[in-house]
């Protein structure tokens, strides 16, 4: 086949062997961390052609694009020869909408240098906006934060395993607020245990009580054991209530799962999920553990992993090539020895990076620090629970009949005191949303959140709250698959942290990737939403829009494995392929609207298409009160001739960064692995208005 000499995007690193899926999926993604020295290859490259330079990396570039391209060239020229310099530069800078353009220096270029020229220039070649420099100077919760949910668990909530490999890649991937589920090790009995020595550590690791504080803990401990109508720890009275209804739960059992008081999701009785494994492992001779805190998901099937394993996996990636701070949710079942354990490997591991006092110039009680003030710092997201705290929890479940409604012992004050600028506050009703303590971070449940934000009376409440102070929603409970909430809806309405579980690729999880995709994984929040604007719900920046996407062709769909044929770029692919692509537009749903917003081509032939230079256009006008950079569009590459899990291929790309004109689109596969070849040729037309009043 005829090719044209061309190179962009980056090659795959190599396959490691004995990972996961999850984590070959996020080795091979990296979206939402920063580049690396791929714009510089590209200006590099530009500037090289664009001074006759002679170096052209090899790309196979398969027909059925460059027939368009060669089409775009042709209408480019005209009648003559070739392609002058000054309708060249009116082709980049009019039809391209080209932010920068360096200066051409041929006077006349043929189809191969246009084409060469062309795609070096990103601003001109690629469909997705370069984002602009992250603005650092605001107070953190002005900020759109990548969240993960479960984060150590690489594929279902129920029985998938727990890895700190699973830290490594989401934060090699742009992710800021990862979640650490932290319970006593199933293996200590001793009351007196001091963590072991970390291979890292030469000096030995023992608590003092002018180090570790015990007061404020053990008055807790006695508060609760006051109340309690059995003698044991909060902890032993949970425990005996699952052994009294192991078989039939109680009613008051399933008031307790349906309450929110904790920030994980699980809401299913944990009797009907902890198999033999778990029990297994719990009668171990051998601590592996070491006598430290564990992680996994409680109460369910999910393999367990050291909490100090979790934390060098977190030191050695979190700052390798991004210096923005990572915000640590604790969801804390150990007691208090554990606790103290904890606090000790943090202080141990992250030594450096952890901020574990306030700064002087910033106080914790009155505000919160700036983003460039936080750069390759840990913050700790913890409860702190108060005496009256645990008085009215207990009150509520003697009510319920419950002995103790905290599943959980009480947050002690050494691992409380390191939530300084991000600390847990329970969410009661929308009366808690009237807290002005700058530091809290309120987490619901995505159904929560849901009633909370289609209450009229509430909205404008929730709007000014998550103006100044944080808020986190995690997936509900019944999402047991790992699947995900559109995170758009939330953002909207000014949520700063939407928990994915980035072990599904699904909707949710395409939307989120496109979000952070090319950032640090913090992005400032558009006007309207910023905490030093006092705007009102009704008056956020909102636009009519007219999009016009053509889908012309596509090259190297990628297929599984068991549809491959001889497979590879230029070479005839599975010729019973029928690909077809769905472009979707997500923006705020409107009551009572039926405006179809899921435009599909037709069909196509084989792993590389060709719709034609008539292909039809798929249109969305007059779509109203669409917020540019809370609005996105998904392009979703279908095998028409499969009845069940038929996506081929997908992108997706926010709206304010989708640029017009002849655009090339890079693919993923439904893996989300980047394929350097896989790739779309589309014309976008866009077009914003301004609101017209009613």
């Amino acid at each position: 086949m005829h090719g044209v000499g061309l190179q962009f995007g980056r090659e795959e690193p190599p396959k490691k062997k004995g990972k996961g899926n999850f984590i070959r999926r996020m080795t091979t993604l990296r979206r939402g961390a920063p580049s690396q020295g791929r714009s510089a290859m590209l200006q590099a490259a530009l500037m090289s052609a664009g001074m006759g330079g002679n170096i052209r990396p090899h790309f196979t570039c398969h027909d059925s694009i460059r027939r368009h391209i060669l089409y775009v060239y042709n209408i480019a020229r005209g009648s003559e020869k070739t392609l002058r310099r000054e309708k060249f530069e009116a082709f980049l800078k009019g039809t391209q909408g080209a932010l920068w353009v360096e200066p051409l220096t041929q006077e006349s270029y043929s189809f191969q240098d246009f084409f060469w020229v062309w795609s070096q220039n990103e601003s001109a070649w690629s469909a997705v906006r370069r984002h602009e420099e992250l603005d650092a100077s605001k107070p953190i919760s002005n900020y759109f934060i990548s969240s993960s949910h479960n984060t150590y668990l690489d594929g279902n909530q129920l029985s998938s395993n727990s890895t700190a490999d699973a830290y490594r890649e989401v934060l090699s991937n742009g992710c800021r607020c990862i979640e650490i589920d932290v319970w006593n090790n199933p293996n200590s009995r001793s009351t007196s245990r001091t963590p072991s020595k970390s291979p890292q550590m030469e000096h030995r690791r023992q608590f003092s009580s002018n180090s570790i504080p015990r007061i404020a803990a053990e008055r807790l401990d006695a508060l609760m054991s006051r109340h309690s109508r059995s003698p044991s720890a909060p902890q032993s009275a949970f425990s005996s209530l699952e052994s009294k209804h192991s078989r039939s739960p109680s009613a008051a059992q399933t008031t307790f799962s349906t309450l929110e008081t904790r920030e994980s999701s699980t809401t299913l009785d944990p009797r009907d999920l902890v198999g033999s494994r778990s029990r297994a492992s719990s009668r171990s001779k051998e601590d592996k553990f070491n006598g430290e805190p564990v992680v996994h998901h409680h109460g369910t099937m999910t393999s367990m992993i050291s909490f100090r394993e979790v934390c060098i996996a977190v030191r050695e990636t979190a700052f390798q090539r991004n210096p923005l701070p990572i915000i640590v949710s604790l969801e804390v079942g150990a007691d208090k020895e554990h606790q103290e354990m904890m606090v000790q490997i943090m202080k141990e591991e992250w030594d450096g990076y952890l901020l574990d006092k306030p700064f002087d110039h910033i106080d914790h009680i009155t505000q919160q620090p700036r983003l460039n003030e936080l750069y390759n710092k840990i913050l700790i997201k913890v409860k702190r629970i108060s005496d009256k705290q645990v008085e009215d929890e207990i009150e509520r479940g003697r009510k319920l009949g419950i002995s103790s409604i905290r599943a959980k012992p009480p947050i002690t004050k050494p691992l409380a005191d390191l939530a300084i600028y991000t600390h847990s506050e329970h969410f009661d009703d929308h009366q808690s949303l009237h807290s002005r303590t700058p530091s809290h971070i309120f987490s619901l449940s995505e159904d929560c959140f849901h009633a909370l934000a289609h209450d009229a009376t509430k909205i404008r409440t929730l709007l000014s709250h998550n103006r100044d102070f944080f808020m986190r929603i995690y997936p509900k409970g019944l999402r047991v698959d790992s699947s995900n909430p559109d995170p758009s809806f939330h953002w909207r309405r000014g949520v700063q942290m939407v928990a994915m579980n980035w072990q599904r690729t699904d909707e949710g999880m395409m939307i989120n990737d496109a979000m952070f995709a090319n950032t640090h994984g913090w992005v400032l929040k558009p006007p309207g939403l910023l905490s030093d604007e006092n705007v009102d719900v009704e008056d956020i920046p909102r636009r009519t829009l007219d999009l016009r996407i053509t889908v012309l062709a596509g090259q190297a769909i990628p297929l599984p494995r068991d549809r491959r044929q001889l497979g590879g770029v230029g070479v005839m692919g599975d010729r019973k392929f029928r690909p077809m692509v769905k472009v979707e537009l997500h923006v705020e749903k409107q009551k009572g609207g039926n405006q179809d917003l899921v435009k599909e081509t037709v069909v196509a032939e084989t792993d590389n298409p060709d719709w034609g230079y008539d292909s039809k256009s798929l249109e969305f006008f007059e779509v109203k009160d669409v917020i540019e950079g809370l609005s996105f569009v998904r392009f979703k590459v279908e095998d028409s001739s499969s009845i069940r899990d038929n996506l081929m291929a997908w992108a997706c790309i926010r709206l304010d960064r989708l640029q017009t004109g002849y655009r090339c689109i890079d693919l993923l596969s439904k893996t989300r692995r980047k394929t350097e070849h896989a790739k779309l040729l589309v014309k976008v037309e866009k077009v914003f208005r301004a609101e017209t009043p009613a």
